[in-house]
């Protein structure tokens, strides 16, 4: 397993899934740690301030004020940085998302969770510098999936784990008969609102804000045995 990939999660009868976001990697000491975490600052750093095309083991070099051979004992390839700083972006995105005043998943309450989610989707703000640079890597991945099986492989995960919290969050607040199964009601979800943030990142007007969130609670209602919104 490489040091940037989450240990697998633990589940337990009866409990929701163990959230990769939630369990960091073992086995590493506390300056490996320290060490690790410099690199990511270097290289989040020069990817907010230039680009990802401008990012390079040398430049995390004198960023970081670390030699070669430090940085690739930690981290031997470019690739290896970016993966990681993906996977630490999105676990603060999500821990943040968690810790924050909206209703909270495996409660009983995957409607409400799910209405809050699509409102701050929604919101009309200016996008979040840190949203903009998970895209980006996430849009760097998927272009090459196909050449690079680690950036699958992360992806998959990432994306299963997601999946699988909300599927249990569903089956835990819709009794049956359910009118959709759990996993595919988490399918549903992932895909609409990861589609609409899309969407808007690239084009902000592409939609009415309000009419689309009145359309997605009218077309999921009935998946989560709901009545007239």
């Amino acid at each position: 397993m490489s040091d940037s990939a989450p240990p697998p999660a633990v589940k337990h009868a009866g409990e929701p899934p163990c959230a990769w976001w939630d369990v960091e990697p073992e086995g590493i000491s506390e300056t490996a740690r320290k060490r690790r975490e410099e690199i990511m600052d270097a290289a989040e750093a020069i990817i907010a301030e230039r680009g990802i095309d401008e990012l390079s083991l040398g430049k995390i070099e004198d960023r970081a004020g670390m030699s070669r051979g430090q940085l690739t004992y930690y981290f031997p390839t470019r690739e290896s940085i970016l993966l990681a700083v993906y996977d630490r972006m999105l676990r603060q995105m999500i821990r943040a998302i968690l810790a924050g005043d909206g209703p909270k998943p495996m409660t009983g309450r995957a409607w409400d969770c799910f209405r809050f989610a699509l409102g701050d989707h929604l919101k009309p703000a200016t996008p979040e510098r840190g949203k903009e640079q998970l895209f980006t890597l996430l849009f760097t991945f998927l272009a090459r999936i196909n050449q690079r099986t680690d950036y699958r492989d992360k992806l998959s995960e990432m994306y299963r784990g997601w999946r699988e919290h909300i599927a249990a969050d569903v089956a835990d607040s819709v009794p049956e008969p359910r009118p959709v199964k759990p996993k595919v009601a988490a399918s549903m979800i992932q895909a609409l609102l990861q589609g609409l943030e899309i969407q808007l990142m690239i084009d902000p007007d592409a939609f009415d804000r309000g009419e689309m969130f009145e359309a997605c609670n009218q077309l999921l209602a009935p998946v989560f045995k709901q009545g007239s919104v």
